[in-house]
């Protein structure tokens, strides 16, 4: 699940606030950054299902490439 980098920037007033900042961003993002989390804001679509199984998303996304008419969507 950690293949991607993530870039953010985000921009403060003052210089003593950075540290807290660092961290509570780093608190957001670990608690929406994870397995279960994906697997709740996608579903898998294979042609003419759509599937919410953990096991079944899991298995399509560990592979480098969806297979032909597999697709991920994100239900936010």
């Amino acid at each position: 699940m950690n293949k991607y980098n993530r870039d953010i920037i985000f921009l403060v007033k003052d210089a003593r606030s950075v540290t807290p900042g660092e961290e509570y961003l780093n608190a957001v993002i670990a608690r929406v950054d994870n397995i279960d989390g994906f697997c709740n804001a996608h579903e898998l679509v294979n042609r003419n299902r759509i599937t919410s199984k953990r096991s079944k998303i899991l298995a399509a996304v560990q592979k480098e490439q969806l297979k032909p008419f597999r697709f991920l969507l994100n239900k936010n």
